[in-house]
């Protein structure tokens, strides 16, 4: 990750002036509709779902709903422990036990994040102690093998593959084949699984009892803290980025776009909302399992939680070089004065910049940029690119006693609500 101060290398130019031209009041949804096709990214107002899911594959959702409507004994942390342990099924390169763990609660009307990751690499495991730590703090008196047990005997279906996985199998095609655990997983024939292929089963009592002889050698990092921003008309905010850099025009940016997992849920009182990933510097498997094992000390999801009784919004920001970029410019259009899910929605959908290094330039979603914002930039001295879309945002909100994710219309995504 390298640190770019924007105003030191356009020192010709004053920075603030970029920052005004650049910058709107909240904006309104015919401002930025050129033509993009109306694709709907949260459950319908008029609903009142008793459980919403949000990551990348629709077909994992179905069979948890069927699930969930089949186990009304099961509470929230029950569900949370469940959900996250599926995605190691789901998306197993960047869902994996050895991934960076992020998530956010809303428990009974207070929010909490952590984060787990690990500076070491060998047999760390973050994801399976989070997890746990999280059911211990919460007073969960269920361990990881009662949860492990309860999906392989109830998740009989293997999952599907979906688009994002297909295309890490397609990219790292040949270091797969060359593997012996992982090649039969995921090669059929001569060619990797593609979508909608089913994926291999994974026993998952087997994983965990695998994590269990390094469980107490586990050296996990827990962050728990925030960075505190107040807007100019006074709403405010904690993020994991400092929101204090962005202003300076220092920006952090990476030389490669990280990926992640998104995914969470939602019951009318409770939700949780979570990233994982990895770096996989090497194609290797956990154990004989279906699982890419890779590195957690990896670029964090950006991850921000506006409340403002008693109005609550999160936000996860990845897919980005510099993830960070994007909440910090959605707060400065006015995400924290927002006052509906239509209006977090229509914040998201509204086109987004991001200023880059080597060279200095600004890219930008001209498809979505109001005309009156590209002649604004057209009077800037600096290289300006067009990009079809920038990163990846994805919300909760809990406003007016209502719950509901939102997800990104630029790339692949899917809810439901039951």
């Amino acid at each position: 990750m390298k640190m770019f101060n924007f105003c030191f290398l356009l020192a010709l130019t004053s920075c603030s002036f970029f920052i005004k031209k650049l910058d709107t009041e909240l904006v309104k949804k015919e401002a930025y509709k050129k033509n993009l096709p109306e694709v709907a990214t949260y459950c319908s107002m008029n609903s009142r779902p008793k459980i919403q899911l949000i990551n990348n594959n629709s077909f994992s959702q179905s069979i948890y709903q069927d699930f969930f409507s089949k186990n009304p004994q099961l509470d929230f942390f029950d569900h949370f422990a469940i959900w996250s342990l599926l995605q190691f099924a789901i998306r197993p390169d960047q869902s994996s036990p050895s991934s960076r763990y992020q998530v956010v609660f809303q428990l009974r009307g207070e929010n909490h994040y952590f984060d787990f990751f690990s500076e070491q690499i060998q047999n760390q495991f973050p994801t399976l102690f989070g997890i746990e730590l999280i059911l211990k703090k919460f007073n969960k008196n269920k361990s990881l093998e009662y949860y492990a047990s309860l999906i392989d005997k109830q998740f009989t279906q293997k999952h599907k593959v979906e688009g994002n996985f297909e295309s890490f199998l397609s990219a790292n095609k040949e270091k797969i084949k060359e593997d012996p655990t992982l090649g039969p997983y995921f090669i059929r024939g001569t060619e990797v699984l593609k979508e909608n292929e089913r994926l291999p089963k994974l026993n998952f009592l087997r994983v965990i009892q695998h994590y269990r002889q390094f469980s107490k050698d586990q050296k996990i990092i827990v962050n728990t803290s925030l960075n505190s921003f107040t807007t100019e008309s006074g709403q405010t905010g904690k993020c994991n980025y400092d929101f204090n850099l962005y202003s300076n025009s220092i920006f952090l940016i990476d030389k490669m776009v990280p990926a992640s997992n998104l995914f969470g849920l939602a019951t009318p009182t409770d939700a949780f909302m979570a990233s994982s990933s990895q770096k996989l510097e090497a194609i290797k498997p956990i154990n004989d399992f279906p699982l890419f094992d890779g590195e957690s000390k990896v670029r964090s999801s950006a991850v921000c939680i506006i409340e403002n009784k008693p109005n609550l919004i999160w936000t996860f920001s990845n897919l980005s070089r510099d993830p960070g970029q994007h909440l910090f410019h959605l707060v400065r259009y006015g995400l924290a004065r927002a006052q509906s899910t239509q209006e977090v929605d229509t914040l998201i959908r509204h086109s987004r910049h991001l200023f880059l290094s080597d060279p200095v330039r600004l890219v930008i979603e001209s498809n979505r940029s109001p005309p009156e914002q590209i002649e604004n930039l057209l009077k800037l001295t600096l290289p300006i690119y067009n990009a079809e879309k920038l990163g990846n945002v994805w919300a909760f909100t809990s406003i007016q006693g209502t719950n509901r994710f939102i997800i990104d219309d630029r790339n692949p995504g899917s809810f439901s609500c039951k």
